[in-house]
């Protein structure tokens, strides 16, 4: 088992950040893009004074990976090079993960809020017998001392958590920061860290699940609906998307209602989206929908209520009937 991980707090300094990849439609592995939002955020806070680590597990084709993450922000990238973890194995992701921790000693260790994220990073903490403030959307420094602020009590409060161990741990929900432009040149230092874990359990079988559509994390422009909406108007929403380019997402109540995935959810237990332009057609703005449009550049929103609480985020209000105005607007185009 590993040993304890008793850190004096003057000795942690510096970030490290579990990579996360991913394959693209044409079958090239990717860096996700909330990693390279976590490592813009870090060079945001910290203003590049202390060391950035990332952490990386896979096999040969990594390298070309390598450059993109030095011009993020990383300084050192360590390489879980073993062909059998080119699988995401979350028992020895977190052995490999928690062993490199110990040796590099960072102040704060940040994860993905992603399903693979949720499953590590717990996994981590407990190794290291440290805290984890998990489902973070906002992040902020005081010397070492990490801001870690969260919905709780159902969405209702935003809680602000500062952890007392270290490293300080915390996943942090992608799309809630912007991704950054690369900063520098792409050079850095790789080491290449052999896993000593062995009987791995066997993945009899792995498959994601297709999502209707295109992922709505990624959409310039969103035509969001809400509770006042009919379902009829889905499909003229769907028609405005099109003809803008963008995509088609809701509030939780028309999941509920069974008219849309959940995956087309905004919200606090959707998802969190940073599109160019949110038109949000028949949405009050509950707290938790409003926690997932905090990045998004632009809102218009369309509301039959002035005082709608998304009319106190909306970059421009339109009072009206949503339906009506939607129809027009398809007509329009």
């Amino acid at each position: 088992m590993l040993q304890k991980y008793r850190l004096n707090v003057d000795r942690s300094d510096g970030f490290l950040v579990w990579i996360e990849t991913e394959y693209d439609s044409k079958g090239n592995i990717r860096v996700c893009d909330h990693c390279k939002e976590l490592l813009g955020k870090i060079r945001e806070m910290d203003k590049g004074r202390s060391r950035v680590w990332g952490a990386i597990f896979g096999h040969l084709e990594l390298k070309s990976l390598y450059g993109e993450l030095y011009s993020c922000g990383v300084d050192t990238l360590y390489e879980v090079h073993d062909r059998s973890l080119s699988t995401f194995h979350p028992e020895a992701y977190a052995d490999n993960l928690a062993q490199i921790i110990i040796r590099t000693e960072p102040a704060v260790v940040l994860f993905g809020a992603t399903p693979r994220g949720r499953e590590l990073a717990p996994r981590v903490a407990a190794r290291l017998e440290t805290g984890l403030t998990a489902d973070c959307t906002e992040l902020s420094l005081d010397d070492r001392i990490l801001s870690m602020t969260r919905p709780a009590f159902g969405g209702n409060v935003m809680a602000t958590i500062q952890s007392t161990a270290f490293p300080q741990m915390a996943t942090v929900r992608p799309g809630v920061f912007p991704i950054p432009e690369p900063f520098r040149e792409g050079k850095g230092t790789v080491i290449y860290w052999q896993s000593t874990c062995r009987n791995l359990k066997d993945i009899i079988n792995s498959e994601v699940k297709e999502t209707a559509g295109r992922d709505i994390s990624c959409a310039k422009i969103l035509i969001s609906l809400g509770a006042g909406i009919k379902k009829e108007s889905i499909e003229v929403a769907e028609s405005v998307a099109r003809k803008l380019g963008g995509s088609v997402s809701c509030s939780r109540k028309l999941v509920e209602k069974g008219w849309f995935d959940q995956s087309h959810q905004v919200g606090q237990s959707g998802r969190s989206v940073a599109p160019d332009i949110y038109l949000a057609f028949g949405i009050s703005g509950a707290i938790q929908h409003l926690a997932g449009i905090s990045s998004a550049k632009k809102v218009i929103a369309v509301n039959k209520d002035p005082e709608a609480r998304i009319a106190e985020v909306a970059d421009q209000v339109i009072v009206g009937d949503a339906n009506a105005i939607l129809r027009e607007l398809d007509a329009s185009l």
